[in-house]
């Protein structure tokens, strides 16, 4: 079971999805880095590929989601002095973040479900309501 908040929600337990949204660049960063390790700067960039356009997420929140998931243990850093420039920290995803991960996929998949419902349950409501 991964560590860490599961926000209002709760756990993974008792059937209802948890509702973990408003951390939703957790599971954004995670899949970034499953792909390959790299630094903030880089994973800032390729959120545009989750509709996250620039200047909608700032650098410094990016940093520290980041920090944070190393916290938890999702992440793992470490500096990198090849190259020119500075040394930068680059970040890579652990065991334990898959598995934070992974919950988060089932998450999604249960409020889509959810939301499909609700878009059905809306749209058969407005059907009747025009034909009367």
């Amino acid at each position: 079971m991964p560590r860490g908040r599961w926000g209002r929600g709760g756990g993974l337990g008792g059937g209802a999805c948890p509702r973990r949204i408003a951390r939703f660049l957790e599971p954004c960063l995670l899949l970034l880095l499953r792909g390959d390790a790299t630094h903030g700067y880089n994973l800032l960039e390729a959120l545009r590929q989750f509709g996250f356009t620039p200047g909608t997420v700032d650098a410094s929140v990016v940093y520290r989601i980041l920090r944070e998931m190393e916290n938890a243990g999702w992440v793992s850093s470490q500096w990198d002095t090849a190259g020119s420039g500075p040394p930068r920290r680059v970040y890579t995803v652990t065991p334990d973040g898959e598995e934070y991960l992974a919950a988060w996929i089932n998450d999604l998949r249960c409020t889509r479900d959810e939301i499909d419902q609700f878009i059905e349950t809306y749209t058969r409501h407005e059907a009747g309501r025009g034909s009367g």
